[in-house]
């Protein structure tokens, strides 16, 4: 099952609003309402809470691709991956001479961080990985 490992709390201003909780099976087993009534978490967002913890790759606008664990995201939707893989592509693999893995080994991570932070307004496009 892709999504939440253990459970995920969605905070407004540091006060909890949502909680989930995941069975040992990864499945979703309880929401629990922390704030006013008023205040109602959307679906679009709950969704979101679900993939927490699964593997993404994130393509950024300057042509970067990461590949990471989706640890968290906020209402700007700047996202947080851990132990994240960076691949960026190379002019060299547009040569049609080059011997395939010639190219392959060029196209090889980059960098690999810990955790990295990606601002939203940078982000085109989030995958789940299967």
């Amino acid at each position: 099952m892709l999504g939440i490992k253990t459970s995920a709390v969605l905070s407004l201003n540091g006060e909890a609003q949502v909680t989930l909780v995941a069975d040992s099976d990864g499945e979703l087993t309880q929401q629990q309402q922390h704030a006013d009534p008023s205040t109602k978490v959307g679906e679009p967002t709950m969704e979101i809470m679900k993939l927490l913890g699964a593997l993404v790759r994130l393509r950024i606008s300057d042509s970067r691709v990461v590949v990471g664990r989706f640890h968290c995201f906020d209402k700007h939707q700047n996202v947080i991956l851990k132990d994240a893989r960076e691949f960026a592509p190379t002019r060299n693999g547009l040569k049609k001479s080059k011997d395939k893995a010639v190219m392959a080994a060029e196209a090889e991570a980059r960098d690999q961080e810990e955790e990295a932070r990606f601002a939203g307004k940078h982000i085109v496009y989030m995958k789940v990985q299967s």
